[in-house]
């Protein structure tokens, strides 16, 4: 993990620890599905995201109307590859595979409509730094963790529904980087997720 990753990671962790002394604190567990929009040419291997899982917690912070939301969350990627043919008539090779990353969203929200009624609808805004943690190999396919970007940085937004101590919400992340290192282009997500507030 580089250096900045670090420093991203222990700040993350310590507004965990310190603010809820400062301010009224909600948790918010969640598991949801995430669609990802990158493909790549890496070499001889055409890569692509698709849909994946998700699971974390979220920490609302403040009973006014803006509230600081941090979070760290598990996401697995499936990723199709595709071994390129050289000829139209050859027979293509294709495998699938998994990506595993941490992700660590710092939000900033609105409370649309409040929050201590029986509907609560809020937007929110932040920024995601994202570490990858592995990823499942395949015989045949020189695809690896180390043509990743252990660190990538991504720019969300989303919005949310409370019903009770129900939640369900849907962001959009823009990554802000590259996600492969010898390939252009960011990973964008969307994600959507059911969870409990309490």
């Amino acid at each position: 993990m580089n250096q900045s990753a670090k420093i991203t990671f222990v700040l993350l962790f310590a507004a965990l620890f310190t603010l809820p002394a400062m301010a009224q604190i909600k948790v918010n567990p969640k598991v949801g599905v995430n669609f990802s929009g990158i493909e790549s040419q890496l070499n001889d291997i055409t890569a692509e995201a698709r849909v994946g899982w998700n699971a974390g917690v979220d920490f609302r912070m403040g009973d006014g109307l803006f509230f600081l939301q941090p979070g760290a969350h598990y996401y697995n990627y499936t990723a199709r590859l595709l071994q390129n043919v050289e000829r139209p008539d050859d027979v293509a090779f294709e495998e699938e595979t998994t990506i595993q990353s941490i992700k660590a969203p710092v939000n900033l929200g609105l409370r649309i409509t409040g929050d201590n009624g029986l509907l609560g609808i809020h937007i929110k805004g932040g920024v995601t730094p994202t570490y990858i943690l592995g990823v499942d190999e395949k015989e045949g396919f020189a695809f690896s963790k180390e043509q990743l970007n252990n660190f990538t940085w991504g720019a969300n937004a989303g919005v949310g529904v409370d019903f009770l101590f129900l939640t369900v919400d849907a962001n959009y992340e823009m990554g802000l980087n590259d996600f492969f290192t010898g390939a252009e282009g960011a990973n964008n997500i969307l994600t959507l997720n059911v969870g409990l507030k309490f």
